[in-house]
């Protein structure tokens, strides 16, 4: 089953062009002590947009299956994740290891080919030269086990059963840590539960079903999201948080997904609103989203290599038009040239 959901593309291409602004700063700050721009929104809350939309689109898509026919076909599920997820990354994993300096250890090449970078990035054995890969695993393992939820559990339990989930998965690592510090007190423990989480962001996934189920099903919680008044005040603080890099102490990520998902629910689904900001560069750059997003630190790292680059703010300059550029045109030849072919493989198990 496939639809298209307006204005979802411009979400995708904003989170995807914000890691990538992101990731240059960050390459600037680590390489010369100083970045073009004192102030970029979070990298990391844009990959929370992108696990929003993620599980939004997928469980609208799985509930609309289950309601036509019955039942969700795993078999058909499981090969369009694959289709569409498995060709690139393993691509990148081939094209990235060029850059080692020096062969990866066992262990770092096992959890990446075995599409787990997200539990290696948690334990300090990420891949290096491709560290963005690490949401690829989180959402690869996700989606392992979400179907099953969504096959075995009724409509009428699952917006509960998926809000104890969330509530469940964001208060987790602070009970580990509660009981950590007042039992055995072990540092290694600590360190890894505050990596593993930070990384492995499921309840984010989980926000975004919430809201593809909520519409899928027109529930009436719609009514209460669908008030342009909680919709201005959702917007005014993801837009100010994210875009002044504003954090709470607690529960930041959980906060900017509701925001997003509250954003994204109203923007693309509220036909009272009617919303279109959506245009041929917006959809041009959300259909390659995932590209931009696969390719952009392998092309940072050439950048380096190749540009004559000093620090200065010219150089700055230089370094984003190059790696804003040829990412977006390297995105969309291996969209047209390579990810096509196994899409057109995919729409084979499209129900």
């Amino acid at each position: 089953m496939k639809q298209h959901i307006k204005n979802l593309d411009t979400f995708r291409a904003i989170a995807a062009i914000v890691v990538m602004i992101g990731h240059v700063e960050l390459f600037c700050q680590n390489n010369w002590g100083s970045s073009l721009f004192n102030i970029v929104p979070s990298g990391h809350t844009a990959v929370m947009m992108f696990f929003v939309i993620s599980g939004f689109l997928i469980t609208f898509l799985l509930t609309k299956e289950k309601e036509k026919y019955g039942t969700i076909s795993l078999k058909d599920f499981y090969l369009r994740r694959v289709l569409r997820i498995y060709p690139l990354y393993y691509l990148i994993l081939l094209l990235s290891s060029l850059f080692f300096l020096t062969p990866p250890s066992c262990r770092v090449i096992a959890f990446a080919v075995a599409i787990l970078p997200n539990i290696s990035h948690a334990i300090g054995c990420g891949w290096s030269v491709s560290p963005q890969i690490w949401s690829i695993g989180v959402e690869n393992l996700f989606y392992i086990f979400f179907p099953l939820i969504m096959l075995f559990v009724p409509n009428k339990r699952m917006l509960l059963l998926l809000l104890i989930m969330t509530v469940g998965l964001a208060i987790l690592p602070h009970a580990i840590d509660f009981v950590n510090i007042r039992t055995i007190q072990n540092e290694s423990l600590a360190h890894f539960n505050q990596k593993f989480f930070f990384c492995n962001k499921f309840d984010s996934l989980l926000i975004g079903c919430l809201a593809g189920f909520a519409f899928a099903e027109n529930h009436k919680l719609l009514k209460i999201i669908y008030n342009k008044w909680l919709f201005g005040i959702c917007a005014f603080f993801a837009i100010v948080m994210w875009g002044g890099n504003i954090e709470t102490k607690h529960f930041n990520d959980e906060l900017m997904s509701v925001l997003f998902a509250v954003v994204i629910l109203n923007v693309c689904t509220n036909t009272q609103l009617n919303i279109t900001f959506e245009n041929r560069v917006t959809k041009f750059l959300g259909r390659i989203s995932y590209g931009i997003y696969m390719y952009h630190w392998i092309i940072l790292l050439l950048a380096f290599e190749i540009l004559p680059l000093e620090g200065t703010a010219i150089s700055a300059v230089v370094l984003y038009a190059v790696v804003i550029t040829a990412t977006i045109l390297v995105a969309w030849f291996s969209y047209e040239t390579y990810e096509k072919f196994f899409l057109n493989l995919k729409r084979r198990f499209e129900r």
